[in-house]
């Protein structure tokens, strides 16, 4: 299959989702507070439910497991794995970073990505075995390791690396680090070849099912945190992202 019908449906679905995120942005978001303690807004209430009415008209048989709101549960054949809005930390602060993306896995397998910055009007898109592009030009990771490059981490470090020996191991390499919200956006920064990798042991599906495609097809590697293969079927915490280059040395902070 060529996904063209798939791919188009996709970039159709994100622009509308980025209109949604720039309706609201400066307005009120109706901010509440999920019991994990992250924060959810009408945007991305919207949005998750908008992707799964134009899902049903478009592709019958496909279900949706979103963040926010599913149509279908995790399992073997089509899924389309929503992030309506990744960062949505930063979108409530106000920072233009946050990040739409949608994923077609197909039995456990990410095979399409598409992720959209609708403050910056970028459409970054991957396909298993196609490439992966932003705007329309190819992506390629960094040759760099991790002593060279920038290696991006989360904000709230302290909870997801205080209590492990992870952020020490971190630090004795002496990389330049990149914190900021949005685990879409960082990962977009490194296959574009910006960053060198994206190391976080709480992400999930919904975070990285996009973008596992664009750096994978961009030359990079997108592991869990001992190496092993990410299974879309089902849920799974904790990935690894990076140009393949610093991808060892990512590992060795979970060892």
């Amino acid at each position: 299959m060529d996904f063209k019908k798939e791919l188009e449906f996709a970039k159709t679905i994100a622009i509308k989702a980025g209109d949604i995120m720039l309706q609201y942005f400066d307005g009120d978001q109706n901010t509440e507070i999920k019991t994990d303690g992250t924060p959810v807004t009408i945007a991305d209430k919207t949005i998750n439910r908008m992707v799964i009415d134009e899902l049903r008209q478009d592709f019958t048989g496909d279900g949706v497991v979103g963040e926010e709101e599913s149509s279908a549960e995790y399992g073997m054949g089509r899924r389309w794995i929503c992030d309506p809005i990744d960062g949505t930390m930063a979108y409530t602060y106000g920072l233009p970073i946050s990040m739409f993306s949608l994923a077609l896995v197909i039995d456990g397998l990410p095979t399409l990505g598409v992720a959209y910055n609708p403050f910056m009007k970028q459409m970054f898109w991957g396909i298993k075995g196609r490439g992966s592009f932003c705007n329309g030009k190819a992506l390629s990771v960094s040759s760099l390791d991790i002593n060279s490059g920038i290696v991006a981490i989360p904000p709230n470090m302290t909870r997801v690396y205080g209590q492990a020996p992870d952020i020490t191991k971190l630090l004795a390499y002496k990389p330049q680090l990149a914190v900021f919200d949005g685990a879409v956006h960082r990962s977009c920064l490194v296959a574009s070849g910006r960053l060198i990798g994206f190391p976080h042991p709480e992400v999930k599906p919904h975070d990285v099912a996009a973008v596992h495609v664009i750096i994978e097809e961009a030359g990079g590697k997108v592991t869990d945190v001992h190496g092993g293969k990410l299974d879309y079927s089902k849920p799974f915490v904790g990935a690894i992202l990076s140009n393949g280059v610093a991808h060892e040395q990512l590992l060795s902070l979970f060892v």
